[in-house]
């Protein structure tokens, strides 16, 4: 059976003029250590990229929408298939 698990680089700090995240070679450095820890038999790991990430519902969200006109911030994180 084929499971999957996102890393996603994490709010750090939050203000109301400014989001910080993780960067994106810390939630690598996480899926490394999940892998390592938990004996993971990896079938595929891939770059995702998604609009508006974290105004939805998450990177497991099936209806992702954008404005044409509006700005639009992308995220991009880590999906790790693997065998159960």
């Amino acid at each position: 059976m084929f499971h999957f698990k996102d890393f996603a680089p994490q709010i750090k700090n939050k203000s109301i003029f400014k989001v910080d995240f993780q960067t994106f070679e810390e939630a690598l450095a996480e899926a490394n250590t999940w892998i390592t820890q938990n004996q993971i038999d990896v079938v595929n790991i891939e770059t995702v990229v998604l609009p508006e990430m974290w105004r939805e519902d998450g990177t497991t969200d099936t209806n992702l929408t954008t404005s044409g006109d509006m700005m639009n911030s992308w995220y991009q994180f880590i999906r790790i298939w693997y065998r159960n």
